[in-house]
C-alpha cells in the first residue's frame, strides 16, 4: 500500500510559525524522507513578503501542493460556492484558487501536485476547477468509491482516505501520550494494507500546532468572523521542550509507519503518476458487458459500472454506448472506442412521465447529437429534447444499453423504448450526506448560516462521474 505523508502549512496569524515548516522540512530531508507539504497560497506569499527564503528553500525540497489560496479567511471555499450553480461556481473557483497555483509554482519551482481541502470547506466544483488549473489531484476530498482510497470524480483524481495519530499534534508533544497512541496508529495502517487498499494518506501534522495549543483560525475566523490583522488573537505557545518532543515523535511516527510490511512511502506527486488516466481505449467486445451491467443495475447503484474488469463511470458509460450505436449504424464497428472523461450534468432533468417507442434510426440520430454535445462540452447535458420532451441521462443510458444489446446480439430492435429511469445514481444521496451535510456544518470557521442545499445538489449530480481509480 502506498502511504503519502501530509503536512498542512496554513497559519496566517503567528509569524514564528514560519520556522516550524523549515525545521520539519530539514528534519525529514536529513532522514531521506520526502513528504507532501500542502501550503496555503497566502502563507507562501507571507514568506515572500517577510523575506523568508530559507523557509521557501527548505519546503521546496519536498512535494508542494496548494492548501487553498486563503484557507479560513472568509469567504471560505464552501462559502464562496454555496450560492452558485455549476458554471458560475466553476468560474468562481478558477478565479479564487488560480492565484495560489501561480504563486506556488513561482516560489517553489514546482507546479502544485494537489489541491488539499482546508478543514471541511469543500465543494463539488473544486475537482473540475482544479483539473482545469492543471492540478492533477485533490487531497482530503469529500468523495470516495468503495475501499480503494482514491477515485475519479468531476474529472479529477480524488484522494479521500487518510488517518492520523489520535490526539494529533498534542499527542506528539507528550511522550507518554505518544507511546500509548502509536500502536493504534500502526494497527490502523496495517489493517488498511491488509484489506488491499491502494493508498492512504498519513496526516502527520499542522506544523503550527507543534508550537501552539489552539488553531489560529478558530481564534480569529470563527463562524464567519474576519478579525483584522491588527487585532489578531494569539494562541498559547508550547515550551521549547514540548516543541522538541513533538519533532522527535513526529520523526519516530514516520519511521515506524515506513517500517511496516507492505507499506511504501510516496509523495502525492509520484502517486498521481501511478494511476491510469480516465481516458483510454475500451475494447468493442467489452461493450456488451457494459450494457448488461447497465441493464442489470437498479439506478446504477454504485454510480459506476464494471466491464471486462475496467471501472467505468455512469457518465462515460452513456457516452460510450451512445457512440457505439452511432458506429453500428455506420457499418462495421471498430475494435476499440476511446473512453472520454465526462462530467455529470449541471442540473437534474425533469422526470419522464411515461414510456414511449421511437424508431431505431431516430434514436441513432439522437445518440449522435448526444455524443457531439458531450464531445463539445465534456459534460452530460441536463437533457436532450425530443419533440419538446426533455430526456435526461437516466432514461437515455437505459435505452442505449437495451438498444445496443438488441442490435449487437440479435440484430433486432427496429423500435427503441424510452422508459422512465432514475435521474441520478443511487449513491448520489450518500455522497451528498457524507460529503456535505455531515462535514461542512461542524468546521469552526464556517458561518452558522452556511447554505448547503446547492452544494449537496451538485455533489449528487457529479455522482455520474464517479469511479474508482486504478493503477496503471
Amino acid at each position: 500500500m502506498y502511504v503519502y505523508l501530509c503536512f498542512d502549512v496554513e497559519d496566517l496569524v503567528h509569524p514564528d510559525s514560519d520556522d516550524i515548516s523549515r525545521d520539519i522540512a530539514h528534519m525529514l530531508a536529513d532522514d531521506g524522507v520526502v513528504a507532501s507539504m500542502y501550503v496555503v497560497g497566502e502563507k507562501a506569499r507571507l514568506w515572500e513578503r517577510r523575506g523568508r527564503w530559507d523557509v521557501i528553500a527548505a519546503v521546496a525540497q519536498h512535494d508542494v501542493g496548494l492548501h487553498t489560496d486563503h484557507h479560513s479567511v472568509h469567504p471560505t471555499v464552501s462559502e464562496y460556492l454555496a450560492d452558485k450553480g455549476w458554471d458560475d461556481g466553476l468560474a468562481a473557483a478558477l478565479c479564487q484558487e488560480g492565484p495560489g497555483v501561480a504563486d506556488l509554482a513561482r516560489l517553489f519551482g514546482q507546479y502544485p501536485s494537489a489541491w488539499a481541502t482546508s478543514g471541511s470547506s469543500w465543494a463539488p466544483q473544486i475537482p473540475a476547477a482544479t483539473r482545469r488549473l492543471g492540478i492533477p489531484a485533490n487531497v482530503y476530498a469529500h468523495v470516495r468509491a468503495d475501499h480503494h482510497g482514491v477515485c475519479w470524480y468531476a474529472g479529477q483524481l480524488c484522494y479521500g482516505d487518510y488517518i492520523g495519530i489520535r490526539g494529533g499534534e498534542g499527542t506528539c508533544c507528550d511522550d507518554a501520550a505518544f507511546e500509548a497512541a502509536l500502536p493504534d496508529l500502526l494497527a490502523r495502517v496495517a489493517e488498511a494494507a491488509g484489506r488491499g487498499q491502494t493508498c492512504l494518506g498519513l496526516f502527520c501534522a499542522h506544523p503550527t500546532r507543534l508550537r501552539y495549543t489552539a488553531f489560529w483560525d478558530a481564534l480569529n475566523f470563527f463562524r464567519g468572523e474576519n478579525t483584522p490583522e491588527s487585532e489578531y488573537r494569539f494562541a498559547p505557545r508550547r515550551s521549547d521542550e514540548e516543541y522538541a518532543t513533538g519533532l522527535r515523535n513526529l520523526r519516530r511516527m514516520i519511521a515506524a509507519v515506513q517500517a511496516l510490511p507492505d507499506v511504501t512511502i510516496i509523495t502525492t506527486r509520484r502517486l498521481n503518476a501511478l494511476f491510469a488516466a480516465e481516458d483510454g481505449p475500451v475494447a468493442w467486445s467489452a461493450l456488451a458487458g457494459l450494457a448488461e451491467a447497465v441493464r442489470g443495475s437498479e439506478g446504477i447503484a454504485a454510480g459506476y459500472l464494471v466491464a471486462s474488469l475496467e471501472w467505468v463511470s455512469a457518465a462515460t458509460a452513456l457516452d460510450l454506448l451512445a457512440r457505439a450505436l452511432v458506429r453500428l449504424a455506420a457499418g462495421a464497428p471498430p475494435a476499440y472506442l476511446l473512453a472520454r472523461p465526462v462530467l455529470g450534468p449541471a442540473d437534474l432533468a425533469p422526470e419522464l412521465p411515461k414510456s414511449f417507442l421511437m424508431s431505431r434510426r431516430a434514436f441513432v440520430a439522437l445518440c449522435d447529437d448526444l455524443a457531439q454535445e458531450i464531445g463539445a462540452t465534456g459534460q452530460l447535458p441536463t437533457a436532450v429534447m425530443l419533440d419538446k420532451v426533455p430526456l435526461g441521462p437516466g432514461p437515455l443510458l437505459r435505452a442505449c444499453a437495451a438498444a445496443f444489446l438488441d442490435w449487437e446480439r440479435t440484430h433486432d430492435g427496429a423500435l427503441v423504448e424510452i422508459a422512465p429511469a432514475p435521474g441520478e445514481p443511487n449513491i448520489a444521496a450518500e455522497l451528498a450526506q457524507t460529503g456535505i451535510y455531515d462535514k461542512l456544518p461542524h468546521w469552526p470557521p464556517h458561518r452558522p448560516d452556511l447554505r448547503l442545499d446547492l452544494l449537496a445538489y451538485h455533489t449528487r449530480l457529479q455522482s455520474w462521474s464517479l469511479r474508482p481509480a486504478r493503477l496503471r
